[in-house]
């Protein structure tokens, strides 16, 4: 509908920026639609361009305050030019306020011995219009109508303005021996006017017009064929005259029958369509008085079910093994069931009254935001909280209550109520508490078995390391003295006593290294880690030459891939390749073709890395014993050791927070993963 406006709005100001572009330019087309005629003056023509300009701005722009103070400064300057050219026609007194745009070009712009001004009735209508659209800039229904009362003055003017153009009656648009109003400043007060009148549509005799009521309808489809049948029939007679003069009475009898005959068909049409529409209103109210009837059938249907369907709610509700309440969309308990009653041992009369959303207990336990978000419409399920019924006027003991609270909307997404449904945790809540208690009591328990433990362990470690290193001396005692007798008095033993000595020093040299082992595996324990970046390739490969070489003569396959580097202790990293690559060679000796592999492979714990050899191998049965202390799965004869290098390498492993593990198979070499979770991606 706007746009509709808007053109309405463009013409007068086009045709006012058009006469302004013609007396610029010296255009007379553009000033005059007739070198006979009139021209518009310049100052008519920028008060249709203000104008159409203001009436825009009302009707886009009518919520704007800036934009009425502009409509309303418009509509002020537009009538100071209206009653300034009435006060110097009347006063004789000439203001001059028509000359001021383009004078020199006014001063030569003469028809008949006119010059141009603007005309009287031209100066009327701009302070009636100017008034008018001051008026509807306040947007109040009584101002508006009078709005539309000055409106309807000023297309009257204009169209009786055209008329006479039309019937070329001069006394229609000019006044006395003053200049006329121009035809386009006619056609344009036409328009502003009819543009102001659609925008106050909602005021006054103008909301019979625009409404969508028939009479609204039969309004717009009469008035234009009142306004142009009684104005083209009184053409036709002046023109039919003058080709054919004929009496005054013939004359306008030959008009009336015209407008009667043509108007007569128009009531025709009308009624004709007003018959439609009461034959169409009529079957309608038929249809509309069968479709009531149906429907008081469907309500009494329906309201019969409901019942039935709101009976059935209430038996299961009553029947419900746990505490259910209902609450209205304002919070106000509507009912409960039976199972309430029983739970706070009260009678559900106590609940009148109570609103939930007022509970002062609820917004101290921090409920309140789960009740705020069931009756906002979404199911809420809450924390438990202890609860005393003594707000509720029950003898009942204190609670723990854990709240389901679920809305009931209807179609159109409305609350009709909310259901909640109250859990009694109470007796799991109390088994928390004790579970809790025993909890606290059982890890004070661990706490001091713990430091116990430590103890224990750290006195043990001291002790195994004490023992250790003061069994070196003895050890070393034996060695020494079993080898100076051996050097002295060899020359005096027979081949049987020289082998018991060379079994001493064998053994004693044995007890050395197992001391040795214990004095590691005790030392790993009590030692801090200093973590450094590690090439684990160049160490492994730095261990197994070092280890080759004290065994000369062993012929080795020896593959090493590019493995990751990691960060760890060094010197115990250097110790886990040692046992490890020691066993490994020593393992392979009876070996045609020895060959040991180190590398690794990825997983979800990381990188894990290997050394696989192809040595004796053994039973998975006794996988158990393999990384305890003194446990070995080859006899001493077969392979000399400790059983202490593999507990060193899990020790080591699992200080780094690793693990180690082995694969094998008797005969057919073994296979050893360990892991170290320190090691940094970036290194690699």
């Amino acid at each position: 509908m706007k746009s509709k406006h808007n053109v309405l709005i463009f013409i007068p100001s086009l045709i006012g920026a058009l006469v302004l572009l013609g007396w610029l330019l010296g255009i007379e087309i553009l000033k005059r639609p007739r070198e006979s005629m009139v021209a518009m003056n310049p100052m008519s023509a920028l008060s249709f361009v203000l104008i159409g300009f203001a009436l825009y701005l009302n009707l886009n722009r009518s919520d704007s305050n800036t934009s009425r103070s502009v409509v309303r400064l418009i509509a002020l300057f537009v009538l100071l030019i209206g009653l300034t050219k009435l006060y110097s026609i009347i006063s004789g007194f000439d203001l001059g306020m028509d000359k001021f745009l383009f004078s020199d070009k006014i001063a030569k712009d003469i028809i008949k011995g006119i010059p141009n001004r603007m005309a009287p009735n031209a100066a009327f209508d701009f302070v009636v219009l100017g008034s008018a659209v001051f008026l509807s800039s306040f947007r109040k229904e009584v101002l508006s109508s009078i709005s539309n009362y000055l409106c309807i003055l000023v297309l009257l003017i204009g169209l009786f303005s055209v008329i006479g153009y039309v019937y070329q009656v001069q006394e229609f648009y000019g006044i006395l021996s003053y200049i006329p109003m121009a035809i386009h400043t006619a056609i344009s007060f036409i328009f502003c006017s009819f543009a102001l009148l659609l925008i106050n549509g909602n005021a006054g005799f103008m909301k019979v017009f625009t409404s969508k009521s028939s009479g609204g309808i039969l309004a717009r489809v009469l008035i234009p064929f009142l306004i142009i049948v009684p104005v083209l029939f009184g053409y036709l007679r002046i023109y039919l005259n003058r080709l054919n003069p004929v009496s005054l009475e013939l004359g306008v009898g030959f008009l009336m029958t015209g407008i009667i005959l043509t108007f007569f068909i128009l009531v025709w049409f009308v009624a004709t369509q007003l018959e439609k529409s009461d034959i169409a209103r009529t079957d309608a109210e038929r249809k509309l008085s069968e479709l009531n009837h149906e429907l008081e059938k469907l309500v009494s249907s329906k309201t019969m079910d409901l019942f039935k369907s709101e009976n059935r709610f209430r038996t299961i509700l009553e029947q419900f093994p746990y505490p259910v309440l209902t609450y209205d969309p304002q919070g106000v308990c509507t009912g409960t069931n039976f199972a309430w009653e029983e739970m706070w041992t009260t009678r559900r009369d106590v609940l009148v009254d109570y609103n939930i959303l007022k509970d002062p207990q609820i917004k101290e336990a921090g409920f309140f935001p789960y009740v705020e978000k069931a009756f906002g419409g979404e199911p809420a399920i809450s924390e438990p909280f202890p609860y005393d019924p003594k707000l509720i006027g029950s003898s009942g003991r204190n609670r723990w209550l854990q709240m389901v609270l679920y809305p009931i909307k209807n179609t159109a997404g409305n609350i009709l109520e909310v259901i909640v449904v109250h859990q009694d945790i109470t007796s799991s809540k109390e088994a928390e508490n004790e579970i809790r208690l025993l909890n606290n009591d059982l890890e004070e328990r661990v706490r001091v078995r713990t430091e116990q433990l430590v103890f224990a362990n750290k006195e043990l470690e001291s002790f195994s390391y004490s023992i250790s290193h003061d069994l070196r001396a003895p050890i070393r005692g034996i060695s020494g003295f079993t080898q100076i007798l051996m050097e002295d008095y060899g020359v005096n033993f027979d081949a049987e006593g020289k082998r018991i000595i060379g079994k001493i020093i064998e053994n004693a040299k044995q007890m050395g290294h197992l001391v040795d082992d214990l004095l590691e595996f005790s030392r790993l324990g009590r030692t801090e880690l200093a973590e450094r970046e590690i090439s684990m390739k160049e160490l492994a490969s730095t261990v197994y030459k070092e280890l080759i070489n004290l065994d000369p003569g062993r012929e080795i396959r020896f593959e090493i891939q590019d493995i990751p580097n990691v960060r760890a202790d060094q010197p115990a990293v250097r110790q886990l390749w040692v046992n490890l690559i020691s066993n490994a060679i020593k393992y392979t000796k009876k070996s045609e073709s020895p060959i040991i592999q180190i590398g690794s492979e990825e997983s979800e714990e990381g990188t894990v890395f290997y050394i696989k050899d192809n040595g004796a191998g053994f039973n998975m049965q006794y996988y158990h014993k393999l990384f305890g202390v003194f446990q070995r799965l080859h006899s001493n004869s077969e392979f000399e050791g400790t059983g202490v290098g593999l507990a060193i390498v899990k020790r080591i492993a699992s200080r780094h927070g690793g693990k180690v593990w082995a694969e094998s198979k008797e005969g057919e070499g073994a296979t050893f993963f360990f892991t170290l979770p320190g090691q940094d991606p970036k290194l690699k």
